[in-house]
């Protein structure tokens, strides 16, 4: 069975080795000179070897970076009755109840003499 570099490389595998030699002298790895001579011996190339011999003392492309899970957004709709008890406490104060405030404080009063807010689970 024929190995790799010993397959005979056409034009789509020179230009793809021209590209990652341009690309390494962009980073500063190859003078021109360097790159010029590696240009017209990838353009002479004519097994795989050939081509993998101008790349040996390269390094090889960078690892893909790891993919992050998407975030998790908590449910909003736990918060929609403190939301709407607000506004109707704004709204009573706004219009000129003296309930509201009072009404508000004690709220908060006992949410924070609960221990704050808390995740509940739901389920067995």
């Amino acid at each position: 069975m024929t190995q790799p570099h010993d397959m005979r490389v056409g034009d789509a595998e020179r230009a793809a080795a021209a590209e990652r030699l341009s690309a390494h002298a962009a980073a500063g790895r190859l003078t021109m000179e360097e790159l010029e001579e590696r240009l017209a011996a990838a353009n002479a190339a004519v097994h795989g070897r050939d081509l993998a011999a101008l790349e040996a003392d390269l390094p090889g492309p960078p690892a893909p970076a790891p993919r992050r899970p998407p975030a998790v957004r908590p449910p909003l709709w736990p918060v929609l009755p403190v939301l709407l008890v607000a506004l109707a406490i704004a709204a009573s104060v706004a219009v000129g109840h003296p309930v509201g405030f009072p009404l508000l404080l004690a709220f908060v009063l006992w949410r924070f003499a609960r221990g704050g807010p808390r995740r509940r689970a739901f389920g067995p």
